[in-house]
């Protein structure tokens, strides 16, 4: 196999991945068509190609330095010493069954649209500590270190998942659910440094159910720049996982991995193979479908996991028709006091069937965005002051925001229509000071995503806000 030094060849996570990929067993891979995601020089498209004789192995890789190399190394191994093309049993020669193209992620199936029966990725799990770098326009001629740092960084992707630096896989997961036969399988190489909770998060929030190939612990690419997850561990509470070497099972954060490396020690990571289907592949993919045009934000922020398998099919069904209905009635009127009857019914039913909340339509109101159900609720209670979640202050009438506000408060005298707000921080133990000192009569906040995993954050705020009486 030819190599050049911009192409990432990490031996430890390249023969791993390939040992999870062994442990897939699959009996009709013959007329099965499948795609692989970084795929670098091609050895593994190759590898598959020999071993599983499908119908297509399509290798895609962003670096188009990486691509000319994967044919080469196609034709050194589909043609003997002769130069003569070497036939399997079936009278086909890999040529048949392989080709390279130049891919942002899956750009090239997508585009051509060509759906997969399986798509398996080794691909960056790590921010580049560079943002700026990679932001550049990538071509041919682009410099050896460029090329390179594609294939061992990746960029933010507007993803939940970019804080632990799995953006891109997320990308990937959510490209593939597009293009994936309903019952295709995706298997990724997944670096165990966010944690195995986080990275099984990734896949069954956004409906897959999930199967471990294959783990073991590989050591830390000494190249590798980890300062982004020392600075994410920096700003959150959840710690990275390394270790001092490859047996141990005490972990340490990225901030002492990195203090470790940069006096010549080497720390260690787990490495995992998932394996993920679709658990309701057609509803999915169908919701998906309705939702992505106009509706990227919901999408994003979907959790498809379920505790219970027995109403999985019930929620989605539930999920799909009203995602069509929103869909439908786009320029449905906002129909005051509260909002379209027949939408709050929908609602009220959802939280009760599946939330065990005993709510009627009479608790549902429909605004037409968050900003005018918080403007609207202000001005209803009219408080004295109100504390308001500094992300979701940006439409409230300027005279509301004032930082004195607090002062002389008691008897100052207020504008009509006027009600005086304070921007707070979204963080809970911050949050919960505020309560304290200022002594609001009315809260608006939103929660941390890392703090909304448990009830406890929110417990917290409500136990603030009752002894001070908000």
């Amino acid at each position: 196999m030819m190599e050049i030094p911009s192409i990432f060849t990490p031996v430890d996570w390249s023969f791993a991945f390939y040992e999870g990929l062994n442990q897939h067993q699959d009996s009709t891979s013959r007329d099965k068509t499948y795609a692989e995601l970084g795929c670098g020089n091609g050895w593994i498209s190759i590898a598959l190609a020999e071993k599983l004789s499908p119908l297509k192995v399509y290798g895609l890789d962003i670096n188009p330095r990486a691509i000319k190399i994967a044919w080469i190394n196609l034709y050194l191994n589909a043609l003997d010493d002769n130069g003569l093309p070497v036939y399997d049993r079936e009278g086909k020669t890999l040529l048949d069954r392989v080709e390279f193209h130049e891919s942002d992620l899956l750009s090239y199936c997508i585009d051509n649209k060509i759906e997969l029966d399986c798509i398996v990725g080794c691909i960056p799990q790590i921010l580049n500590p560079n943002p700026e770098a990679i932001s550049k326009i990538m071509t041919e001629n682009s410099s050896e270190k460029f090329l390179y740092s594609l294939s061992n960084y990746c960029a933010l992707q507007g993803f939940f998942e970019d804080q632990f630096g799995l953006g891109l896989i997320a990308r990937a997961v959510e490209e593939g659910r597009a293009v994936i036969k309903p019952m295709g399988i995706m298997i990724f190489n997944i670096g165990g440094r966010p944690g195995q909770g986080v990275c099984e998060r990734l896949f069954l929030r956004r409906g897959f159910h999930i199967s471990k190939l294959w783990q073991t612990k590989i050591m830390q690419a000494a190249d590798t720049d980890i300062s982004a997850l020392v600075e994410i561990e920096q700003n959150s509470p959840h710690p990275f996982e390394f270790f001092m070497d490859l047996v141990g099972d005490q972990s340490v954060s990225a901030r002492t991995a990195q203090a470790y490396m940069k006096s010549g020690g080497r720390v260690s990571h787990a490495l995992s193979v998932y394996s993920c289907q679709l658990h309701k592949p057609i509803q999915v993919k169908k919701l998906f479908e309705i939702l992505k045009d106009g509706f990227n934000e919901i999408s994003s922020s979907l959790d498809l996991s379920f505790d219970n398998d027995s109403v999985a099919a019930e929620k989605m069904a539930f999920l799909v028709y009203l995602a069509s209905f929103l869909k439908e009635n786009k320029s449905n009127p906002c129909e005051p006091p509260f909002g379209c009857l027949n939408f709050r019914n929908l609602v009220a039913e959802f939280m009760k069937s599946y939330y065990n909340i005993p709510s009627t339509s009479d608790n549902v109101a429909v605004f037409p965005s968050r900003a005018v159900a918080i403007e609207i609720s202000l001005r209803l209670f009219s408080p004295a002051l109100a504390i308001v979640d500094e992300h979701l202050t940006r439409h409230l009438p300027k005279q509301w925001l004032t930082s004195s506000a607090i002062e002389g408060r008691a008897d100052c005298d207020r504008a009509k229509d006027t009600v005086l707000v304070i921007e707070v921080p979204r963080q809970s133990d911050l949050l919960i000071e505020l309560i304290r000192k200022l002594k609001p009569q009315v809260v608006v906040t939103g929660m941390a995503k890392f703090e909304a995993i448990t009830s406890a954050a929110l417990v917290n705020i409500l136990s603030a806000t009752r002894d001070v009486g908000s």
